[in-house]
C-alpha cells in the first residue's frame, strides 16, 4: 500500500471499524487508476473480507507502539490488535 497511491487504511476506520464496501468506496473517491482500484480491491477482499472491525483508539495506540518498536515501517494487522 502506498500513501501517495491514496490505497492506504484510513486509521478512523481501524478506530470506528469499516465495511468492506466503506473501504471499497474510499478507493474510489481516491486518485488511483481503475487498473490500481481493482488490485487494491481485490487486496482487502483478502485482508479484510468482513470489513475492519471497530478495534478502538487504545488498540490503535497499542498496535502501532507495538510495531514500530522493532523498528520499521508500521503496518496494521486487524487480528493483532483486536
Amino acid at each position: 500500500m502506498s500513501k501517495s497511491l491514496g490505497n492506504v487504511i484510513d486509521p478512523i476506520d481501524v478506530i470506528d471499524g469499516a465495511t468492506l464496501e466503506k473501504l471499497h468506496n474510499d478507493l474510489r473517491t481516491g486518485n488511483l487508476p481503475e487498473k490500481e482500484i481493482i488490485k487494491a480491491e481485490d487486496g482487502q477482499k483478502n485482508i479484510f473480507p468482513k470489513g475492519i472491525p471497530q478495534c478502538g483508539t487504545d488498540a490503535l495506540r497499542f498496535g502501532l507502539c507495538n510495531f514500530t518498536s522493532g523498528g520499521g515501517s508500521p503496518a496494521i494487522v486487524h487480528h493483532a490488535i483486536s
